[in-house]
Order: structure tokens, then sequence, then C-alpha cells
């Protein structure tokens, strides 16, 4: 062992060395750019005698949030390795290979050669740790979870799968959905009702006892999030179908919600370790005494009294979602990449009652690989003549997104257009779809024949619609504020297909957020929270925006709380 170390300690001397020399006596500061996810990220890099002395990130447009860790840990890593070529970040990686290839680009520019030899990190040694709570996950439930640990007095262990932290919370529009919260008492503050409408939207297929337990806390939840957490949220209005002004909503989306709870994580000190995968949960005699993880090779063995699950959802494994959400077995993920559904066979192993229902959050997109609503995904939003890939409309236009995902699913199309003319605000944006996500045709049955739609349906639809629009009263679906389509070309069709961004179903708990095995018993020392554990929540539906961060907030909290107490004694 000993010999191999010794070994790779020199090869690493060897090609620092190299690298110094081929770049010796070249000092300045030098900019270069690469494209990110959104647009160009722009870096100095300064040099002295050959030496990288510092990179710094001028300007980027990266995902609020998400890009964070990314940008500030990437330049770290290339001047600690003396080169651009180190491993790339998970979780954020265009951000991450941006700012690789920017430096790369940088160095160039300055002519100076030889900095680029292929660096990894080295391979830590296994280990054991002990701590009273271990928390698997950073996200909303998670963060959560591990500062309510804290403040109860927990030594307390955060393992998150990816290098960034917030797992989808913070790639999500940023709302929380509460009833009775500092924004909103006067005007809504009836949990009944909002119980009510879960039921309705949940087809009285949900958990009644622990929806009705969440909505009557929902309002302290939220008012912690302002209070305590420091969460601004800009706008209150209503979600989903309800009229209820329960939706709290940043002004910058979920990195409005998390970035803030994440600074009070930090300035607490609570122990994180990124890019650390549990593998599984350990027992005795039934009760769950710790996890394994692995991180770059080694083995981590966290001995805990108590053990949280917060891990997010399933969605992005295609093997859970055909057995979980066969529906959504063949459309893309929007979620957080390490939304894998680990938590499933470690739920299995120990007897843990599972619930699955079938359920996804449904969405609609036109690039699944993209940001939701920026750029052509925006136009998947835009309510225009929306019909099937046989030319037939099929709903109201403008339904909330999992109603509408529902409405698509039922269309049997796994491919619908969104028609739009010349006319619109949107042209701009429906030439940069052609020719990957759309059409483009003078006529309306020059448009059915580019997209194969049959002609003489798709231009009896147009005509109704065109008609009904006339009229301004939507007569087949309801949609106010329909318009006809310009009587003259050009014409684009702009595909719209499915995607989810998180998928229902996984641990029971109780109002404890203690995880129940499948005979309706606690299991000592396990708690659950956020989208793992959100069965008993939704059927197949999501209800509204907002559901479950206001959901993995109270039962995170809650986690934390127990979690805490039962280490304790």
């Amino acid at each position: 062992m000993m010999k191999r170390l010794f070994a790779v300690v020199l090869a690493a001397m060897l090609l620092a060395t190299a690298s110094m020399a081929a770049a010796e006596g070249v000092s300045g500061t030098f900019e270069g750019s690469a494209q990110g996810f959104h647009a160009p990220v722009k870096v100095a890099v300064t040099l002295e005698n050959g030496a990288i002395t510092d990179v710094t990130v001028l300007e980027q447009a990266e995902t609020a949030g998400v890009s964070a860790y990314s940008l500030s840990e990437t330049p770290k890593r290339i001047v600690e390795a003396q080169s651009w070529n180190v491993d790339a970040l998970s979780g954020a990686t265009f951000s991450s290979n941006a700012v690789k290839y920017a430096v790369k680009a940088a160095l160039e520019a300055a002519g100076a050669a030889g900095l680029d030899a292929e660096v990894h990190k080295e391979q830590p040694a296994d280990e054991t740790l002990d701590v009273d709570v271990v928390v698997v996950g950073a996200g909303m439930a998670g963060l959560s979870a591990a500062i309510e640990a804290h403040d109860a007095g927990a030594n307390v262990l955060v393992l998150e799968k990816l290098d960034r932290i917030g797992g989808s919370a913070i790639t999500s529009g940023g709302i929380v959905y509460g009833t009775n919260t500092v924004m909103n008492a006067e005007i809504d503050n009836d949990p009944e009702d909002m119980v009510q409408y879960y039921l309705m939207r949940g087809n009285n297929n949900i958990d009644e006892d622990i929806v009705r337990f969440w909505a009557e806390h929902s309002g302290e939840n939220v008012n912690w999030l302002i209070n305590d957490m420091g969460v601004q949220f800009a706008t209150l209005g209503a979600s989903g179908i309800s009229p209820a002004q329960r939706a709290h909503t940043t002004a910058n989306g979920g990195a409005g919600i998390i970035m803030p709870v994440f600074e009070k994580f930090e300035e607490r000190g609570i122990a994180l370790r990124r890019n650390t995968a549990v593998t599984d949960v350990l027992t005795d005699g039934g009760k769950v005494t710790g996890v394994v993880a692995e991180c770059d090779g080694a083995t981590i063995t966290v001995n805990a009294d108590t053990v949280i699950i917060a891990c997010g959802g399933f969605d992005v494994s295609k093997e859970a979602k055909a057995k979980y959400a066969p529906d959504a077995e063949n459309i893309a993920s929007m979620s957080s990449m390490g939304n894998t559904g680990d938590y499933i066979a470690w739920g299995e192993k120990i007897g843990a009652s599972m619930i699955f229902k079938g359920g996804v959050m449904g969405m609609h997109t036109s690039n699944a690989a993209y940001t939701l609503t920026d750029g052509i995904n925006l136009l998947s939003f835009i309510p225009t003549l929306g019909v099937t890939d046989q030319g037939v409309r099929f709903q109201n236009e403008s339904n909330d997104y999992p109603i509408f995902y529902t409405k698509m699913l039922e269309s049997g199309s796994e491919v619908c257009y969104w028609i739009f003319d010349a006319a619109s605000p949107f042209a701009a944006l429906c030439e940069m779809a052609l020719p990957h996500y759309g059409y483009k045709a003078d006529t309306i049955e020059g448009l059915a024949e580019a997209a194969g739609m049959p002609v003489e349906t798709f231009a009896a639809t147009v005509a109704r619609y065109n008609e009904l629009g006339a009229k301004g009263v939507d007569e087949d679906f309801g949609r106010a504020g329909i318009a006809p389509l310009a009587a003259e070309g050009p014409y684009y069709a702009v595909k719209v297909v499915r995607a989810t961004v998180a998928g229902f179903g996984g641990f029971e708990i109780n109002t404890s957020s203690q995880v129940l095995d499948t005979e309706g018993n606690v299991i000592p020392g396990l708690y659950a929270a956020g989208e793992c554990a959100s069965g008993q929540f939704f059927d197949k539906e999501y209800p509204c925006s907002g559901s479950m961060l206001c959901i993995s907030t109270t039962f995170g909290r809650i986690a934390g709380q127990n979690a805490a107490a039962e280490a304790a004694k």
C-alpha cells in the first residue's frame, strides 16, 4: 500500500513539474469563455511564472443556486491541481465543465501549454463515523431535518449523493403552499378547506389524517421559513384549481428558498458530506443503527442512534418508473439527477411499508434536457391552439400542468403540437425551435404535412378553433381569452412532450415522521420525509404547485425534532 501511494504521489509531482516547465515564464491575467447550461461562462485566469494562482468567474447566467457550488469549487480544484482538466462536479456538470473549458481557453490565449494533465480526486480511505443523527439527502426535507435535529442538541451528519445541495427543490418554481400564515391568515385560515381540496384532487385515495395534520401545521412551517430561515416570498396567489390564496412564491424560484435555508444550515456548522451516496441501511435486532455510504471509491460506515431518509424520489430511474409509475416509464425526467429511487431497496430490505399508486408530478415541455421555462420550453406554457399528433384539439390549453399532463396521457399522443402564427409575439422563439422541436409552413395544410398530421383533420380543427376565437368564447373546452390564428402564414407547430419532475411514493410514515413496517408498527430509529415519503399525500395527479415543498419542510422538521429526541434517550 505504501509503495502504491508513493508511486501515485511521485507521478503527480512529475506531472506538476512537467506542466510548470511547459508554461514557465508566462505571467499575467488572461480571459476565456465556454458554453454553460444557459449562456457562456467567462473566467479570468491569473498566471505567475507558469503557475495558475487564481481563477475567477467573471460572467455567468447559470441556474441560481444549482450551479453555485460548481462555480466556486471548480476554480479551487483547478488551482490546486495546476490543470484545467479536473473532474467535473455532479449535479451541475454543465456549469463545472463550462468553468474547466473556459480556463482551457484562457490558457490557450496565454500560450501556456502543459497545464492540462488529467487530474482526479485522490481516493480517500475507508472510515467509520459515530453520530447521533444521520440525514440522507440535502434537499428541502433533509436540510430542514438537520437544522431541527441540531437545534435540539444532536450531533448531526448530512450525506448528499451529489456535489450540489437542494435536490429537486432548488430547481422548482419556489412555491410553498400553506394556510393561516403570516401572509394569508386574514384571508385564508381554514385548514379543513385545504384538506377537502386535497381529498377532491386525490380522488379520496389519500391518507386523510396525515393530510389534515399537515394542513393544520402548514402555516407554522411557512412562518418558520419566513421568520427563522429568512426566506422572502414576493407574492401570494392561487395554485392548482383552487382559488384559495395559499401559494407563497419567491422572486427567484427554488433558490430563493433553498439558499437562505442552506445559509442557516452553514451558520450552525452542521457537518455535510457531498458526493457521498448511501448504499445500505444498517439494522440491529429490528432497530435502524446507521448507514453505509460510498465516496470516491471509499466506504464510509456511519453509526447513528437515528437515521432520517430524505433522499428525493425515483423518477430518474427508468426501471423504477416501469415498476411504480408505468404510465411514465418511457418519458424523460426533469427532476434532480439524484432521484434514482435508492431508498426503495432499503425499505424492502428492512420490511418497511411502502406506498406507490402510480403517480408522478407530470409536466410538459419541448426539451426535457433543458430548464423548464427557458428558451423554447417557454412555448409549451403559452396558451395557443394545442393538438395531438392526429391534429385534434384535446383540452383547455391553459390547464394547470398536472392536469395538462393527464389530458395528454389520456389522448394517447406521445407528441402534441402547439400552433403559432407569425403574428405571435413568440414567433422568434418558434424560429429557434426549428428544426429539432418544430415545423414551419406557409399554409395550415403544409404545416400538417410537415408535422405528419392528417391534413383534413387538422384543417378542420383549425377552422373550429378560429370560429371559437372569432366568437371570443371557447364552447368546446372553456378556455378564457381564446383568439383565432392569423388568416395568413407562416405557421409553426412546436413539439410538446410529457416529462416528470417527481415520482410519488415511498415510505409510509406517521405524523411523527416515523417509518412504519408492513404491520403498521414503528421501525425504531428510522424517520423519513419529503418525496421518498410522499405516497400518502397524493393519488396519481399532483394537486397544486407548492405542495411538496411545504410537506417536505413540515415533515422534515418533525423528523429532525423526533430523531434528536430518540437519540437522546
